[in-house]
């Protein structure tokens, strides 16, 4: 058990794989994510486990030997049942000597009325429901890479045009300080405290943004298994384009009811429940073997005896074959444990009903989702272009001396707020899309052939 433990410690303390230094795409993270994330490592090792414990109940069918060995010492016993005088000596070392002797019992089960197969069955649709439980830790990993990766292009994709407003900002309170200081009545107090004002809210949305990046960038390496401090490449510098429309809800819903892990999950587990109830309801049925006893001992302290009516357990040699019966009674208990197992379908029962009814409702929502961030992306972009021309424009006045500071700071904060939106609902797109890969099961599965654990 210490061992155990000490194995366990080391494992815990092993530092995270490294991050590849190649230029890392969506597809690359999540991949490595499904490698080297705990959570699916976790459910590997839930399969692993549910693979011994059905190699557990196959091992019904196999050989069992049960034997005891012992040396104990004996003191000297001259003559036997069928004589008149029997001498024991025990006072001097010389009466005493080894007694040795062995018993074993080999059985081979043949038959168990159903019992083990039904065991066997429960244990194998148990184990296809760990595998779906696998398939599901899968799909939710990579749901958290896509979304952290396209949260970190998000923040990253704000800065350039925060900075290009801050430049302008800085121009701008440059040129009315200096026109403030000529006294021309040009620029006011009010007109530099306002350039002021919008040159630390921008400040403050350049920290946001820079803050968000790191931390998004530092959930991407978490849910991928690395280390903080582990360089990472991303091939994106900013948040990619839309691109194609998803597939009409019928087609989407036809790829959940095939590739959706929960299916699978409620599908094996009815089966492993019927299964399991059937099992425990003959736990108190016999199982027939075939077994085969033998006993061997031997003493030089005791006389053996010829007679073979007459039970002598020194010095004896025997052993047969037979066909046997185990019982194992306990009405009530089986009683329980079958009750308990057709309470555990009628969970399943319960989970395929509301998974009947709730996928297909994520399945569209995130359809939904994805199409309405569509939308407004479009229309975001088209703000954005008018938006980015109204603070050109408002600065160029500005610097010549005909423009207002008013229509500076509107274009400034206009611009900034479309081109906030435009990438609001990028990002509202790519985490649809991300959600909608999610709730239809589909998982980069050809990738995750090509990109293997490491030793």
């Amino acid at each position: 058990m210490h061992a155990s433990l000490l194995a366990l410690a080391l494992t815990a303390a092993a530092p995270p794989p490294a991050v590849e230094a190649r230029p890392l795409t969506v597809d690359d993270c999540v991949a490595m994510a499904i490698r080297d994330s705990g959570q699916v490592m976790e459910a590997e090792a839930k399969v692993a486990e549910w693979k011994a414990r059905l190699a557990e109940v196959e091992s019904i069918f196999y050989p069992k030997l049960s034997a005891i060995a012992f040396a104990a010492p004996m003191f000297t016993v001259r003559g036997n049942a069928l004589t008149t005088e029997v001498e024991r000596r025990w006072r001097s070392p010389g009466d005493w000597g080894p007694y040795l002797r062995l018993e074993a019992l080999l059985a081979q089960p043949v038959y168990t009325f159903g019992r083990a197969a039904a065991g066997e069955k429960a244990a194998q649709e148990r184990l296809a429901v760990e595998q779906a439980r696998l398939a599901a830790a899968r799909n939710a990993v990579a749901l958290e890479a896509r979304k952290f990766y396209y949260l970190h292009l998000y923040a990253k994709s704000l800065r350039p045009g925060l900075n290009a407003a801050r430049k302008m900002l800085d121009s701008a309170l440059e040129k009315a300080s200096a026109l403030y200081e000529t006294a021309s009545g040009k620029v006011t107090n009010v007109d530099l405290m306002k350039l002021t004002y919008a040159s630390s809210e921008l400040d403050k949305y350049l920290i946001q943004a820079e803050v968000g990046e790191g931390l998004a960038l530092a959930a991407l390496k978490h849910t991928m298994g690395a280390a903080e401090a582990a360089p990472l490449l991303l091939a994106d510098d900013s948040l990619p384009g839309a691109g194609d429309e998803p597939p009409e809800l019928d087609a989407l819903l036809r790829i959940a009811l095939e590739k959706r892990p929960e299916f699978a999950q409620i599908k094996h587990g009815k089966q492993a429940a019927l299964a399991l109830e059937k099992a425990e309801r003959r736990a108190n049925f016999p199982v027939v073997a075939i077994a085969g006893q033998f006993q061997a001992s031997w003493t030089p302290t005791r006389d053996d005896t010829n007679n073979p009516y007459h039970v002598d357990p020194y010095n004896d040699l025997f052993g047969g074959v037979a066909l046997a019966l185990q019982f194992d009674l306990d009405p009530a208990l089986a009683k329980a444990k079958g009750d308990g197992a057709r309470a555990m379908g009628e969970q399943v029962a319960g989970l395929e009903k509301l998974a009947t009814t709730g996928i297909p409702l994520e399945v569209r929502k995130a359809r939904e989702d994805e199409m309405q961030a569509r939308r407004m992306l479009e229309l975001s972009q088209k703000g954005s272009v008018a938006t980015r021309k109204w603070m050109i424009f408002a600065g160029a006045a500005y610097s010549s001396g005909t423009g207002e500071t008013k229509d500076l700071l509107e274009g400034v904060a206009a611009h900034m707020q479309a081109k906030k939106g435009y990438y609001d609902s990028l990002l509202a797109v790519h985490t649809a899309r991300a959600e909608l890969l999610r709730a239809t099961g589909e998982i980069e599965s050809v990738r995750l052939v090509t990109v293997a654990r490491e030793p």
